[in-house]
């Protein structure tokens, strides 16, 4: 009788809300049922100016990699000469040219996709302003580690190299990559992912840990189009 009354007592279980699905149940996030979903194919893709993703990716690791080549051997050249010296001065020019170029086209692309000019049931181009927030990330981490690697053996010798500019130099590169990393994964990353999860389970960033150090959680991480 005792165990009957407390069984009539307990709260009785939620229903079955439709609008909140597991992402397993369907193509689609946790926020949405299938017919919602299924209405962002209705939504234009915002058309934009530039190269398709699979040519723009390969010019932007065409200047990612030289540029960590090149910092690489600024550090070295500037550790056994001076940074006015001509072998430091090739390096390091053609390493600001570089990052930079690689910077510069993956936020351009980032802006061109930004939340105030899109439209917010455009999935595509919303992954497409991720996946290049992620790459942004993948660019400067890596900058900001070598950077880091550099100023602190310069820091330790600069009694010995009496060369400021070298140790100090290589401490603002590890400032600014870190900076903007910390900002991009903050104000775009997390945000971007978080509210894709909701509404495309597919996305490839769905562990935000890993999309705020470059690393997909799919590997098929190209949008279909850029």
């Amino acid at each position: 009788m005792a165990g009957s009354q407390r069984q009539s007592t307990s709260p009785p279980s939620p229903p079955h809300d439709p609008i909140r699905r597991l992402s397993q149940e369907g193509p689609h996030g946790l926020g949405e049922t299938e017919e919602q979903h299924a209405r962002h194919a209705e939504v234009p893709h915002k058309k934009l100016f530039g190269l398709d993703v699979r040519s723009e990716t390969i010019i932007f690791y065409c200047f990612a990699f030289p540029s960590w080549g090149l910092e690489i051997a600024a550090a070295v050249t500037g550790s056994f000469t001076r940074t006015w010296n001509y072998p430091f001065i090739g390096t390091i020019v053609p390493f600001m040219v570089f990052h930079w170029a690689a910077w510069w086209m993956t936020a351009i692309g980032m802006l061109q996709r930004a939340s105030w000019v899109r439209d917010e049931g455009d999935l595509l181009t919303r992954r497409e302003f991720l996946y290049l927030a992620v790459r942004l990330n993948r660019l400067q981490l890596p900058t900001a580690v070598i950077a880091l690697a550099t100023f602190i053996q310069a820091y330790v010798r600069r009694e010995s190299t009496d060369d400021l500019a070298y140790w100090l130099l290589f401490l603002l590169i590890f400032i600014w990559n870190t900076v903007f990393s910390v900002m991009n994964a903050y104000n775009n990353i997390t945000w971007e992912s978080d509210r894709l999860s909701y509404e495309d389970g597919e996305q490839p960033y769905r562990i935000t840990r890993l999309a705020i150090l470059g690393i997909p959680s799919n590997p098929k991480e190209l949008p279909k189009e850029m």
